[in-house]
């Protein structure tokens, strides 16, 4: 409940800071004209900017870095049917390349060879 709420009343002043922004007033003037108080004004700023750094990742109030685990995930090599391209052999080496073989990952091959 407490959570539908915030997320209501953030929304809400999202709106009131946006009009607020596009007055060209001072927050002062802004406020004072509208019946807002400026304390609540500056605290819903305040935990809007907070809440949208922390969603970027980022809570630059504290300079602070977050960081986050990144788990890669492992495919399952599934070699094509579509036969051999070509065999490639140098100094006792020899590779097999498939046909539709990353163009990328034959590149990378190719320099091996060089260097064996």
């Amino acid at each position: 409940m407490k959570t539908t709420k915030h997320e209501i009343l953030r929304s809400q002043w999202i709106e009131i800071i946006k009009k607020h922004s596009q007055s060209g007033r001072s927050i002062s003037q802004w406020c004072g004209e509208n019946d807002i108080s400026k304390s609540k004004f500056y605290y819903w700023q305040r935990v809007i900017r907070e809440e949208s750094l922390i969603k970027a990742g980022t809570l630059a109030v504290t300079g602070k870095t977050q960081f986050v685990e990144v788990k890669p995930s492992i495919t399952e090599f599934k070699p094509n049917n579509q036969g051999t391209c070509a065999i490639l052999r140098s100094n006792g080496n020899e590779i097999e390349v498939l046909n539709g073989a990353d163009p990328n990952t034959l590149g990378e091959l190719l320099n091996l060879i060089r260097v064996l």
